[in-house]
């Protein structure tokens, strides 16, 4: 099984990252960071990893670019490609979203200021790629747990 979590800064990706391969046993975690490449070979390559939850993904990069300022290093067929290919790899996504974001020190100030966009184009990606929307502060837990549960019985 491989489950990818995603959203904006300090809204909890890593605490539930870690819950859930201790519930899901699974055998990798793999946390992305600004220090990792972010060309469409890393993504792709890293996304045929097995058994692996991942803390951020390739889903970052067009979205902090906009925030940041900076040219990203993703075509749109590129990031199709990807979320294509979360598909195929069978990947269980979940955004993370909340109203209680928790804040790091030094934490750019463009994410700061932008922090209500980059949750938005969060949701609009949930929303387009029928991913799992979840708000670790408010949902329940158990709840999300099923519902991993159940979308990887279908698969």
């Amino acid at each position: 099984m491989n489950i990818i979590i995603d959203g904006n800064d300090g809204v909890g990706k890593t605490t539930l990252a870690k819950l859930l391969q201790k519930e899901f046993k699974i055998k990798s975690y793999i946390h992305l960071s600004a220090k990792d490449p972010r060309d469409f070979g890393f993504y792709y390559n890293i996304l045929l990893k097995n058994d692996a939850i991942f803390d951020r993904s390739f889903m970052d990069e067009d979205i902090y670019s906009r925030v940041l300022e900076r040219k990203c290093e993703l075509s749109d067929t590129e990031q199709l490609i990807l979320h294509h290919a979360v598909t195929a790899t069978k990947a269980i996504v979940i955004i993370c979203h909340t109203d209680s974001k928790g804040y790091d020190l030094g934490e750019d100030e463009r994410i700061l200021k932008h922090h209500r966009m980059i949750d938005d184009y969060f949701k609009n990606l949930a929303d387009k790629y029928s991913y799992i929307y979840f708000d670790p502060h408010k949902d329940s837990y158990e709840a999300l747990v099923n519902t991993i549960y159940i979308k990887e019985s279908l698969l």
